[in-house]
């Protein structure tokens, strides 16, 4: 137990080393981005036009290039699916500061023994990063989701005024807000680089991932494979979205009740535990003391993470 202890500590320091390392480093490479941008402002050539481009291009993570190929389109497809709002360098960052913390409760606090801890601080290392993509997912499919048929609507009306389908692209892409507008200044921008509408569409697609994108592509591919009435398909689809957006928000408010519920009953065991230790203090010796105690613990707040997890994904499956 000693030497289990021993180890635990050096882990635990080493994690924390490593986690004081990848901040200091994070924060040394924004100045040096910042210093080296100032200096080429410096350097510039005082006749030189400075010529802003049309969208913000995103350049690949170059965490990246340490992932193993096998996996690089799928977490690069995961990071584009947030808008690139996150870095794989800061996810480590919150993946090692979560390691750390279920060690330091696993091992000193509970007294697990040495292999649980480590299981358990690889599964916080990977879920907890894993989670907050899936989180920042969904509040940028819901915050497209909210601009794109104004979006549409004004494509439409581009439309029936006379411009082309890129023209009109392009239109919404100045006039929408974000994150719908800088999604269509990358399709054009893909455009003027050599690829064509369809090919532009289709990287969009799949960097959206969202269903209602793609039926948006489908109806653009169509239309210009074998014609037809464009605004007509496309006033139709913004209206069904418009109408999907209204179920959503009745949905969520019937559900209200039941999301207060699970907060509520997520929070008692808690609240009554901290109330039970305020009156007896001694009452939850045992369980931080003893091994049996800390296994008791540790199956309890298992327990109540898979029951969190299942009301989540219930109220997901019935909200969404």
């Amino acid at each position: 137990m000693k030497l289990a202890g021993v180890v635990l500590l050096v882990l635990a320091a080493l994690m924390a080393g490593a986690a004081i390392f990848l901040a200091v480093y994070l924060r040394g490479s924004q100045k040096r981005n910042a210093i080296v941008a100032r200096l080429k402002e410096l350097t510039a050539p005082t006749r030189a036009v400075v010529i802003k481009p049309d969208v913000d291009i995103v350049a690949p993570d170059p965490w990246l290039e340490r992932v193993p190929a096998r996996w690089r389109p799928r977490i690069d497809k995961m990071l584009g699916a947030t808008g690139y709002q996150v870095s794989l360098r800061n996810l480590a960052l919150i993946g090692l500061i979560g390691a750390l913390v279920s060690i330091v409760v696993t091992g000193f606090i509970i007294h697990m023994q040495f292999v649980f801890v480590i299981l358990a601080a690889l599964g916080v290392m990977v879920g907890v990063p894993y989670q907050m993509l899936v989180v920042m997912k969904s509040r940028h499919s819901t915050k497209f989701m909210q601009r794109f048929p104004d979006a549409i609507d004004l494509i439409v009306r581009a439309v029936r005024a006379g411009l082309p389908v890129l023209g009109s692209m392009e239109a919404a892409g100045q006039e929408t807000p974000e994150p719908v507008g800088n999604e269509f200044r990358r399709v054009i921008a893909d455009t003027r680089i050599g690829l064509t509408v369809e090919e532009a569409l289709a990287r969009a697609a799949e960097r959206i991932n969202l269903i209602e994108f793609n039926f948006f592509v489908a109806s653009i591919q169509l239309q210009r494979e074998s014609g037809g009435n464009l605004t007509e398909t496309l006033a139709t689809l913004s209206s069904v979205l418009r109408r999907r957006d209204e179920l959503r928000a009745k949905t969520r408010a019937l559900t209200a009740e039941a999301r207060t519920s699970a907060m509520v009953l997520a929070a008692m065991p808690f609240v009554t535990g901290a109330a039970i230790a305020a009156i007896s203090p001694g009452y939850f010796a045992p369980l931080f003391s003893t091994t049996a105690g800390g296994y008791i613990l540790g199956a309890a707040l298992m327990n109540i993470g898979f029951a969190l997890l299942a009301m989540r994904t219930m109220l997901r499956k019935v909200a969404g």
